[in-house]
């Protein structure tokens, strides 16, 4: 973030998302989800069905079925298997602060982000803390104010 940032101007989701996110399709292994998770360091990956959108998974959701008395015995687990909400879904340019309240509000964890009806990137909470840490760290430095 750069000492221009326009604290007047509300940011959109595009200043936070994460750009272009890896997904995985509806009909893959559980195992396959969290291994691609592990090891790009992800929490969560859309989830696809030919192609299209479909929902979202979160390494909470895998967590959960594995737990003691959840988990269907010793079955193959699928995403589709575990993905039965709907996921939040805005726009590239909707308000930072009309997100940051919907996820307040309704306890998310993240929001796909569509640009002109295709997937454009994942707002997690994570990012969200990294921008508003950002953003602070930027708004308490001093500002020089000498002419050169």
């Amino acid at each position: 973030m750069s000492k221009s940032h326009d604290i007047h101007q509300m940011p959109t989701l595009a200043a936070v998302m994460t750009p272009f996110p890896l997904h995985i399709d509806i009909n893959a292994p559980v195992e396959a989800a969290l291994e691609m998770m592990e090891e790009h360091g992800v929490h969560h990956l859309p989830v696809t069905r030919d192609g299209d959108l479909e929902t979202i998974i979160s390494r909470g959701d895998i967590e959960r079925a594995n737990a003691p008395g959840h988990r269907l015995e010793e079955q193959q687990l699928y995403v589709h298997d575990l993905c039965a909400r709907r996921p939040y879904i805005a726009d590239i340019h909707d308000p930072l602060d009309r997100i940051l309240l919907a996820m307040a509000d309704t306890g998310i964890g993240s929001v796909l982000v569509m640009r002109e009806g295709e997937l454009a990137g994942i707002v997690t909470v994570t990012d969200v803390l990294r921008f508003c840490g950002k953003l602070l760290a930027e708004l308490a430095q001093p500002v020089d104010d000498s002419i050169a």
